[in-house]
């Protein structure tokens, strides 16, 4: 029972972690700006976006046993190649992961004003690579190692913030606007394309848990309640920040997004704010981005070049990639992003649904057969 415990928190404290990266940290305080005091629409509009959808395309997933060509079916063979590649290109070297990087950058200007964007994502390149290798151990990192260090930061900062500030006057803007710009801007997370392809280390680590002895549907049982866990968590940061941008909306209307939480902190901690929000937003960021290079760099090796290279060429080259494509800063990356993420976000989100009904509807049938 308290291997099963176990087992169900590390993978909730994965989940969460996975999922919050970069934009995670950036866009719900933008969010929180622009609500007009309506902030707990606006935060109910991310939490569809940012929570719900991304853990039920791991829940479809988890139905799919984690098989991608199940799952997608409906493209066909070629299509589900090209979608893969698509969208761990853009989770990967070409949009997120390279996003993180001018994020990790951003949070260290706080502590190094001077440092360059070429270097620190150098740095964070060289310290990726040396995680990734060891890949098998990725769950376990992400969840028992970094994600108390990810959340003690993050609370610590919303924590004193929320304390030296006044409940925001709502203003022009409705509620219905505010859950509106919430949900939207949920979709520069990619949190549901991602949910797709993350959902095989969650999986991986429960069946190598001790729960993989009991019922069959045991480590669906599991994965429902470490989702709870996941988006419990997710949501009360989000929610945080939602507030957070709200409160100190007067302060940020200039501030570049990815600048908001550390103008928070330095206002509210003084000079003790830097070194917290460079942890932060390090840890978060970083957690991410472990994932992304393992999974664009299994793809590469073994879809794209056919196993023609080893694996840490392939997460050589995924670096690489990232590397130049952080130099377009944060403004720059978001920018192609966001037109292709309002296009393809409305086939996932209904795909997801009917590809959960009909896993339900089998699974369901496959029961009553053997009663």
């Amino acid at each position: 029972m308290k291997k099963n415990l176990l087992v169900i928190v590390s993978a909730g404290f994965a989940l969460f972690s996975m999922f919050f990266g970069s934009g995670n940290l950036v866009f719900p305080i933008g969010v929180g700006v622009e609500s007009g005091g309506h902030y707990l629409m606006a935060s109910f509009g991310i939490f569809c976006t940012g929570v719900v959808f991304p853990l039920l395309g791991m829940l479809g997933m988890t139905l799919y046993e984690g098989d991608l060509s199940k799952f997608f079916r409906w493209f066909g063979k070629k299509g589900v190649f090209l979608f893969s590649f698509l969208a761990l290109s853009l989770m990967g070297p070409f949009g997120v992961l390279a996003r993180c990087l001018t994020v990790i950058h951003g949070a260290l200007k706080l502590l190094v004003p001077t440092a360059s964007l070429s270097v620190t994502s150098l740095t964070i390149c060289l310290l990726i690579y040396l995680m990734v290798v060891n890949k098998n151990r990725i769950v376990t990192i992400l969840g028992t190692i970094l994600t108390p260090f990810l959340l003690l930061s993050i609370l610590a900062i919303i924590f004193f913030a929320l304390g030296r500030a006044n409940l925001p006057e709502l203003q022009f803007s409705t509620n219905l606007d505010a859950f509106k710009n919430g949900f939207f801007k949920g979709y520069q997370t990619m949190d549901l394309v991602t949910s797709f392809f993350f959902a095989k280390f969650v999986i991986k680590h429960l069946k190598a848990s001790d729960a993989k002895g009991e019922e069959q549907e045991a480590p669906l049982k599991v994965f429902l309640k470490a989702s709870l866990i996941g988006a419990a968590l997710l949501y009360a940061v989000y929610f945080a920040l939602v507030v957070l941008g709200s409160l100190y909306a007067p302060m940020l209307v200039n501030v570049p997004p990815q600048e908001m939480f550390g103008r928070i902190a330095l206002e509210t901690l003084g000079s003790f704010g830097a070194p917290c929000v460079s942890l932060a937003v390090s840890l978060a960021c970083l957690t991410t981005t472990i994932a992304l290079t393992s999974l664009f760099a299994d793809f590469l090796r073994k879809d794209v070049l056919q196993g023609k290279i080893g694996n840490k060429l392939a997460i050589l080259i995924t670096l690489t990639i990232a590397f130049f494509v952080s130099n377009l800063a944060f403004a720059g990356i978001a920018k192609f992003l966001g037109p292709i993420l309002e296009a393809i976000y409305p086939v996932l989100i209904t795909l997801t649904v009917i590809n959960i009904g009909y896993g339900l509807y089998k699974r369901k049938t496959s029961v009553a057969i053997v009663e």
